[in-house]
């Protein structure tokens, strides 16, 4: 299996990773990868370039090849990121369509991609943005993305051990 759990910032995708690797102990996990590019010369969040977001698709077409592992984040999550910074005229059109091309060839390499909606209000950690309007725009894009794409998504809602129990529904299926 491969699953990997998407959404805009502060959605507790962090928190639930870590709590998953108590019910799957097997598996490899993979920390979100958009914090290990961050450097003097590469922003994230509204910062983004097309340096930035090179470098995270190239980590989830890598992180793609890897089977039995949950991952924090994942093509969906880089591509509608690539989108947000494109139409802000943040990075090339040539970015923008690698990103789709990743997208589009390793989606479907996804066992299970969980979905986690805005529930909660953002917390500063020193790194995420705490940009609201941000945050709603990015939610856009990837209610876009999902729709139009067909992406199959399990939504999952509640406070954290509601989280996992839907989970442990979904991957018993």
């Amino acid at each position: 299996m491969k699953i990997a759990f998407t959404g805009a910032q502060s959605t507790g995708k962090t928190t639930l990773l870590n709590e998953v690797k108590y019910i799957l102990p097997d598996y490899s996990f993979i920390d979100e990868i958009t914090r290990s590019v961050v450097s003097d010369d590469i922003k994230i969040n509204e910062g983004g370039t097309d340096k930035t977001q090179m470098l995270i698709m190239k980590s989830h077409f890598k992180n793609s090849l890897i089977s039995n592992t949950v991952m924090d984040r994942c093509a969906l999550d880089g591509v509608v990121y690539t989108r947000y910074l494109y139409n802000r005229g943040q990075v090339t059109e040539e970015m923008m369509d690698y990103a789709e091309q990743v997208f589009e060839s390793i989606i479907d390499t996804y066992t299970h991609i969980f979905y986690l909606v805005p529930e909660f209000d953002i917390v500063d950690d020193g790194v995420r943005s705490i940009d609201i309007d941000f945050r709603n725009q990015v939610v856009d894009l990837f209610n876009k993305y999902i729709e139009e794409c067909e992406v199959p998504i399990i939504r999952i809602t509640g406070n954290l051990q509601e989280r996992v129990t839907q989970i442990k529904e979904a991957i018993n299926e």
